[in-house]
């Protein structure tokens, strides 16, 4: 009888991640008439697995999106703020959220009456000459993981070899 001793282990392979970051500014006009300026900063992280192995390459996507509130003065500031740190040769993949933390505190967000930082605003938007009235909520939103896996691409190079044909 012959007997076979196996060992499994999971193997692991080097993954690749790649982060990308925009931020948007929109004026928003509350019904009391003061002007807030909604700041969305978008956050993509893309990791790569590619498994030699199998030849299949696994993608896993997440996204976040974080909603802030700022007055004019911040945003005009952050704007500033975040062009200098992109422009330094040692910018990171986050340098915009690296940012808007180092730079936006209690002050610079939209506050009620009371000083107390608004969590979600509803602005006017007119269309078509009628007023409406969305809202806006403050805060951080994570979308699910896509999870991908796809059979890796290659091109095949043959090499031919050719004699030397002499005149003589």
């Amino acid at each position: 009888m012959l007997f076979f001793c196996a060992q499994a282990e999971a193997q692991t392979f080097r993954s690749f991640e790649t982060t990308t970051q925009e931020i948007t500014y929109t004026n928003r006009i509350l019904q009391d008439g003061r002007t807030f300026v909604e700041t969305v900063i978008n956050t993509v992280v893309v990791n790569l697995t590619p498994n030699p192995v199998t030849s299949e390459s696994t993608t896993a996507t997440d996204e976040t999106n974080e909603t802030l509130f700022l007055t004019q003065a911040a945003a005009t500031a952050l704007q500033a703020a975040i062009a200098t740190a992109e422009a330094a040769a040692n910018a990171s993949d986050t340098v915009i959220k690296e940012t808007v933390t180092a730079e936006v505190d209690t002050a610079d967000k939209a506050q009620d009456g009371s000083g107390n930082v608004l969590t979600g605003i509803t602005y006017v938007v007119i269309a078509n000459g009628q007023p409406t009235f969305p809202t806006s909520d403050a805060g951080t939103v994570t979308e699910a993981t896509v999870t991908t896996t796809a059979r890796a691409e290659f091109d095949t190079i043959v090499e031919v070899v050719k004699p030397i044909v002499s005149g003589n």
